[in-house]
């Protein structure tokens, strides 16, 4: 069962990759080179990494 402390997480983990997709994907279309895709790929990068996917994931990949 769900706690109400669970789903206040989770909806702060959303809020949270929600602003940092659009922040992140503001920053790839001013930093990077012009491709297809560059504003939603630098934003799911920096909001991975935002809500801590983005280490779980370089932590598997790196320890095998």
């Amino acid at each position: 069962m769900n706690k109400k402390g669970e789903e206040l997480n989770i909806l702060g983990y959303a809020l949270v990759f929600v602003v940092m997709f659009i922040l992140g994907g503001i920053i790839g279309s001013i930093s990077l080179p012009e491709f297809s895709g560059r504003f939603f790929i630098s934003g799911l990068i920096f909001g991975a990494f935002a809500t801590g996917a983005g280490t779980v994931v370089l932590k598997f990949i790196f320890n095998q």
